[in-house]
């Protein structure tokens, strides 16, 4: 994919909920189970306004690593592109201006019950790719990140419904990805699937709020032509695989993450996306962290969150828009220290 310094870019970060993520065990996007509802909210409230409002806290794993908001809105602040920030289905209201999918509502657990009311997931998508139509117009990339704790189960739920292999190559935020529970959870869902069902039923039955709606902004956007750049880990193949089911993938939907991700042990977004298409390019960035003075920053490279809130993808677009590596990694490391002035 070729970059250039004047191309008109914009960011769009989806935040949504699944009560899966309260499982014990299933996530640590949060400082307990019942937190990772609240993460995406306070994720997306710092993006926009550099403090939660919801709660006065920075979204932190159970050992004190804080969210990767963090990148995000450190290199934002460094470049002159518009970015927004969009409700897809939380479980707790954003207190910042931001788009709001109309249909969008918090995803069920999908190891006990369906994850919405049957049409919600087609209503999702179709009003999230009006809204990619709308703010892709006379953008040469358009950028779409993440935040949903408990989305690499959800996500490789869907991506099991639709035939493709997903379980073993899911990545996880802890260093240690908890793959039997996730098996569990999602054996469970995979039980409601029947032959009859169709991409929106199966998202209906075992998804979340997030993926199908990132998947209807980036059918959307290419309607403009437009250069999509699918900004996060291995939940990208849920994206993906939803847009390949509705024949909308091609060559111009880019994945772009961290290298966190593409050197994890616990799992492979190289053979989990080659599996849906081949021609899906996956962009790895080459910032790291390992002269970082900060112990937490420092944990990214023991394995621990790795990727969210398209942390790599906005990595991977400000150093194609001119940021020097050095430029991106200050701005990081200062916004850390910001941070920790506050406590």
């Amino acid at each position: 994919m070729q970059f250039r310094a004047k191309m008109k870019a914009v960011a769009i970060y989806v935040g949504g909920s699944t009560k899966t993520s309260t499982i014990e065990g299933i996530s640590i996007a949060g400082s307990n189970s019942q937190d990772t509802l609240y993460t995406p909210t306070l994720d997306l409230e710092y993006v926009i306004n550099g403090i939660p409002i919801t709660k006065k806290e920075i979204p932190v794993t159970p050992n004190g690593l804080p969210t990767p908001a963090v990148i995000t809105r450190s290199i934002l602040k460094k470049l002159n592109i518009q970015y927004f920030v969009v409700d897809s289905g939380l479980y707790y209201k954003l207190k910042v201006p931001h788009i709001k999918i109309p249909s969008s509502i918090p995803g069920e657990n999908i190891y006990s019950s369906n994850a919405f009311p049957y049409g919600t997931a087609k209503n999702i998508f179709e009003e999230s790719k009006l809204l990619g139509e709308i703010i892709s117009s006379k953008q040469d990339i358009v950028l779409i990140g993440e935040s949903i704790p408990g989305g690499t189960t959800t996500a490789a739920a869907i991506m099991e419904a639709l035939g493709y292999n997903a379980l073993k190559f899911i990545s996880s935020a802890s260093p240690k990805n908890p793959r039997d529970l996730k098996e569990k959870v999602i054996s469970n869902a995979l039980k409601r699937i029947d032959p009859n069902d169709n991409v929106f039923s199966i998202i209906d039955k075992v998804g979340d709020p997030v993926h199908i709606s990132m998947a209807g902004i980036a059918a959307g956007s290419l309607k403009n032509s437009s250069k999509i750049l699918l900004a996060g880990g291995t939940q990208m193949g849920a994206v993906v695989s939803i847009l390949s089911k509705l024949n909308y993938l091609d060559n111009r939907i880019k994945i772009a993450t961290t290298s966190w991700i593409a050197k994890d042990k616990e799992s492979n977004i190289f053979k989990l996306i080659e599996q849906i298409d081949k021609r899906i390019e996956i962009i790895v960035s080459d910032i790291n962290f390992s002269d970082a003075k900060y112990e937490g920053l420092k944990l990214y490279e023991e394995g621990y969150v790795k990727e969210g809130v398209g942390a790599g993808g906005t990595m991977i677009l400000s150093k194609y828009l001119g940021l020097s590596v050095y430029e991106i990694k200050n701005s990081i490391y200062e916004e850390y220290e910001r941070l920790r002035s506050l406590g």
